[in-house]
């Protein structure tokens, strides 16, 4: 991921984090030495979920104005993923794959012009266009939305243990627009079980590129 990242331009990586920090900060600093990195330290990691852990990054997200490539850490992929993300029409864009849609996976609706229109774990399979893959462009207006968003859930609901995809979907229920970009042909992959793991070692290692 972070060699995927450099390779199309990107230098300056922010990583939330809880389980194994200092292992993974030890290692980023042997192998990526010219990358401007930033840490955030999620210390309730194993009671909270990755809406808390992406409010816990908004004060460093705010200190310039740029537009911001949220990246679950456990997405396998490779710079044309990458690539494919940034050049996607649209301000707000989520990597999505069309071929399936698993019911454990973060799914969305679109409309007849390839806009968003419903997004989260909840939805039916059948029911969905395709299903996120957890590499999402942010515009700055809509990060300026997002954050206050994420605190009030957190604050008043259950935003602790949610995935920040469901403020994404009450964003987007308030006319903020989201659009796809397609990475169903590109070897990117969510590694959450063991199962995972197997099919990204044997399906998918010998597609990357760098």
């Amino acid at each position: 991921m972070l060699q995927a990242l450099k390779n199309n331009g990107i230098n300056r990586v922010l990583f939330t984090c809880g389980y194994l920090r200092d292992r993974l900060e030890k290692w980023v600093d042997v192998r990526f030495p010219e990358l401007e990195v930033s840490w955030i330290e999620n210390p309730d990691y194993a009671t909270t979920n990755t809406a808390y852990s992406v409010w816990l990054a908004r004060d460093a997200v705010f200190e310039d104005e740029q537009d911001l490539l949220l990246i679950n850490g456990d997405v396998v992929l490779d710079r044309r993923a990458i690539a494919a993300t940034l050049e996607a029409e649209g301000k707000n864009v989520l990597a999505t794959r069309f071929d399936r849609v698993a019911a454990e996976e973060v799914k969305l609706r679109l409309d007849g012009n390839g806009v968003v229109t419903e997004i989260g774990k909840h939805l039916v399979p059948t029911e969905a266009a395709g299903e996120s893959v957890g590499i999402n462009r942010l515009s700055r207006p809509f990060l300026e939305l997002l954050f206050p968003t994420l605190e009030h859930r957190i604050e008043h609901g259950e935003g602790r243990r949610e995935f920040y995809e469901q403020a994404f979907n009450e964003l987007v229920g308030k006319g903020q627009i989201f659009r796809t970009a397609d990475v169903t042909q590109l070897p990117v992959i969510e590694v959450d079980t063991p199962e995972d793991y197997e099919a990204a070692k044997e399906q998918f290692a010998t597609r990357l590129v760098e």
